[in-house]
């Protein structure tokens, strides 16, 4: 009886070291205040809400597009400004264009020839256009027969014009100078036709 209980107390002894606790020493560090910001890309011009070219009632810089003829030009330029936080591409396209037969039933949007130029000084109207100008679009630079037409002007960013300036950020600018002229074999039966267009520029980050 006596080692039965003396096997008892050693087992009892061992179950309460078992289930003893212990305190830790321990060390944390953080690293807080993280934030996160998306970048942007931003586009503005200086028409004020203004097209450059008009069919009628033009306004201050803008240009009398209304009574045209065979072989007649008509120019205008608008500054595109950048005011974006990422650097981007940017690209010139027409989104929209429309075309209104005359009487005699043959429209105008396939006998305008448009150039485009871009350069490093310039605002809407024309003042002070130059700088450094590059040709961006014109019967030289698309020398198809009828590429430089406004019916065949790119209509998406994808087939978009590039600018001369591969990478746009902080306050980049660059005016463009528009230079319409109607072909001069245009039809007789073109007579009080019209055509439109709406010219987008479109701005990717890099």
């Amino acid at each position: 009886m006596t080692v039965v209980a003396v096997v008892a107390g050693l087992v009892t002894a061992v179950g309460i070291v078992t289930g003893s606790s212990y305190s830790v020493f321990s060390g944390v560090t953080d690293n807080s205040g993280n934030n996160w910001a998306a970048g942007n890309v931003v586009l503005t011009d200086d028409d004020a809400g203004s097209a450059m070219f008009v069919t009628s009632g033009a306004g201050a810089n803008q240009v009398n597009a209304g009574v045209l003829k065979p072989g007649q030009t008509v120019v205008n330029c608008i500054r595109v400004t950048y005011a974006g936080s990422l650097p981007s591409t940017v690209r010139l396209y027409a989104s929209a264009t429309g075309d209104t037969p005359g009487p005699g039933g043959t429209g105008l949007r396939d006998y305008l020839h448009v150039k485009i130029e871009e350069g490093t000084a310039g605002a809407f109207g024309c003042s002070g256009f130059g700088g450094t100008v590059t040709t961006l679009w014109d019967s030289t630079t698309h020398p198809n027969a009828a590429s430089d037409l406004l019916t065949v002007f790119p209509s998406g960013y994808a087939t978009g014009i590039v600018s001369a300036l591969a990478s746009w950020s902080g306050t980049a600018a660059r005016t463009y100078r528009f230079t319409v002229t109607v072909d001069s074999s245009i039809p007789d039966t073109s007579q009080s036709s019209a055509a439109s267009a709406t010219f987008t520029w479109e701005a990717r980050n890099i």
